[in-house]
């Protein structure tokens, strides 16, 4: 645990703090450890996106509202400070790439593979894409590129499905792409020394240093399953409507006992979800335990949570109502979700 903290610690410099170093020289070796940490990264984010891609296809049936889904993560050279190392890293022939793809998703049929880099979408260059869309002005000057490329994607998606050209190790080729229709649900692996996991209506947002406390993905799913219950219960909207004070306010009166409800809620839907994309739920109440023991803040917890024991037990009354509920086409239908059709 502790190499691997020193690790993504280097990344966090290397990255935003000063240009990532590459070796001089003909024979084109990079600096081993900006490799390794950006290896890194790209490990937790198809761990991720696998996780994901499995909690909103299988909880398809009991969403309200869909999103087409390919099962792929693009991600953009441009977002690191050295391109050359980042590039070599992560296997790109050019700028637009593949860093994960989920098992058993349209992208893993159609052969794509991590390191797959994108030079055209229904034959419109990448180059070409527009970054003036005013939906993407608030989106930060080096994200907004790969913002605007996956708005199209998801746009061509909805329409008929996407003919992609990808070039691997210098080589071209055409693929179609058609998407599966799945809960709404973005993802994305958050480079931050902090652990934390957030949700904001649409992206799942996990740290890279909870990411690497998880013992399994298991584990990893209970968190990714909390926060995608938020998004998908619209908390963030609901709370918003009540005027709910997000900030040092919001611990307390009607503004933390709203909050709290949410979070109650999320645990209960959470459980729901991961057994339905074939994770442990179990695994909730392992890691909230091991959590909870090393870093819970007893009676200064926030006023907003339980505290992790209180939790626990909510984990293990939620799993024992979902053992007496019978299955519907193999899954446990969510009573928070199909409370609301």
């Amino acid at each position: 645990m502790k190499a691997m903290t020193r690790i993504w610690f280097s990344f966090l410099a290397l990255t935003f703090t000063a240009p990532l170093l590459a070796q001089d020289g003909a024979d084109g070796q990079f600096d081993a450890g900006a490799v390794e940490a950006l290896k890194g990264l790209q490990l937790l984010d198809q761990r991720l996106n696998a996780i994901g891609y499995r909690l909103v296809d299988a909880n398809a049936p009991y969403c309200d509202q869909k999103a087409p889904r390919t099962g792929f993560f693009l991600n953009d050279i441009a977002q690191y400070a050295d391109q050359e190392t980042a590039r070599y890293a992560l296997g790109f022939d050019d700028m637009i790439g593949i860093t994960a793809v989920a098992a058993d998703s349209p992208a893993d049929s159609a052969k794509l593979m991590p390191g797959d880099t994108i030079q055209a979408i229904n034959n419109m260059s990448i180059d070409e894409i527009s970054m003036d869309d005013p939906q993407l002005a608030s989106e930060p000057p080096v994200y907004r590129r790969i913002a605007a490329i996956n708005r199209m994607m998801e746009q061509a998606l909805a329409k008929r499905g996407a003919q992609l050209t990808v070039s691997r190790r210098g080589v071209s080729r055409t693929v179609l792409i058609e998407p599966v229709i799945t809960c709404p649900g973005k993802f994305q692996i958050r480079v931050s020394a902090d652990r934390s996991a957030t949700a904001d209506g649409e992206m799942v947002s996990i740290t890279s240093r909870l990411a690497e406390y998880f013992l399994d993905d298991d584990e990893f799913a209970a968190v990714a399953a909390h926060e995608l219950a938020h998004n998908l219960l619209k908390h963030n909207d609901r709370l918003n409507a009540q005027k709910v004070n997000r900030g040092f306010f919001g611990q307390f009166g009607k503004s933390a006992s709203r909050i709290k409800t949410a979070e109650i809620e999320a645990d209960r839907l959470s459980v729901w979800l991961m057994a339905n994309a074939g994770y442990d739920p179990d695994a909730a109440i392992r890691f909230w335990t091991r959590y909870g023991k090393e870093h819970g803040k007893g009676i200064f917890s926030a006023s907003t949570h339980y505290r992790w024991k209180k939790r626990v037990k909510l984990f293990e009354e939620e799993i024992a109502i979902m053992a007496t509920i019978e299955r519907v086409d193999g899954k446990l239908p969510p009573p928070l979700l199909t409370s609301q059709d």
